[in-house]
């Protein structure tokens, strides 16, 4: 046998032990740490929103830099080890179908009133509640539904022997300029804070706690699943940044914007081989 199959082999045999082992409280505390972690810069940005105004040409330079941190956790560690896993026609298909799903999830919340939740209000102003009833609600399902694919594939790759430092770092950086615009559009559609800080602590809590109930959760199924999920939640993550970030990131933004992006690519790439 060439020496590829086999270290594939010995590779998918690790991740299934790992995967089915039985988890005991400390590592649940240990993984809703690290979900704490990862969802802190929701908590940062919405503060720096409420008690800042930023203009619009910052907050899409943060933007640019979180899409590039974004692309890289996505294309380098979930998706690469989806593919490793459960093969390239599994992990396609199952990065195909999250994709389509957060993409009709989006385009559902649309309808009420959360097409642009991300914007800060410079360019195109969220709709308060008297413009557009529901439309509140609407912005924080949307701003939910951001955080799931996340929790997804967190959850699933703290399961690895050595904690994946370089999602968390993604994550948490790349939540900050994302609740940063949101907020900043908030308090330009006339929301209180109080109404900020609420959704913020209880998407940035539910983020936590979703992720280590997957951490739990994926750990009792067998070995088929947790990759195709990984791919799954890969595919959200690609369309989550691709609707909601990038749009934003380029829209009335400096000329190096691209440069921006590939920065944080870059950024992860040398995280990654410092953390490992």
């Amino acid at each position: 046998m060439p020496t590829y199959i086999t270290c594939e082999r010995v590779f998918a045999e690790i991740a299934i032990r790992v995967c089915i082992m039985p988890t005991s409280a400390d590592e649940v505390w240990a993984a809703l740490a690290w979900g704490a972690v990862s969802s802190v810069g929701l908590l940062v940005g919405a503060i720096a929103g409420s008690f800042s105004r930023m203009p619009h040409h910052a907050i899409a330079m943060g933007m640019s830099v979180s899409a590039g941190l974004l692309l890289a956790a996505v294309s380098l560690k979930v998706a690469a080890d989806a593919i490793r896993i459960a093969g390239p026609v599994a992990a396609a298909l199952s990065l195909l179908l999250g994709a389509a799903v957060f993409s009709a999830s989006n385009a559902l919340l649309a309808r009420f009133g959360a097409a642009h939740r991300k914007r800060c209000g410079d360019c195109i102003q969220q709709p308060a509640e008297s413009q557009q009833p529901g439309s509140g609600v609407a912005i924080a399902l949307g701003n939910a539904l951001d955080a799931v694919p996340e929790a997804m594939v967190l959850g699933i790759a703290l399961r690895d022997p050595v904690v994946p430092l370089a999602l968390v770092i993604a994550f948490s950086v790349g939540n900050f300029p994302v609740a940063l615009s949101s907020t900043a559009g908030m308090r330009a559609a006339g929301r209180s804070y109080a109404y900020i800080f609420l959704l913020w602590s209880a998407i940035a809590i539910g983020a936590a706690v979703a992720i280590a109930a997957g951490y739990v959760g994926f750990g009792s199924l067998s070995e088929a699943w947790p990759p195709r999920l990984q791919a799954f939640g890969a595919g959200a993550l690609l369309a989550m940044t691709a609707e909601t970030m990038i749009p934003e990131a380029f829209h009335n933004s400096p000329r190096f914007s691209g440069l921006l992006a590939a920065f944080g690519f870059g950024l992860l790439l040398l995280v990654d081989a410092t953390t490992r």
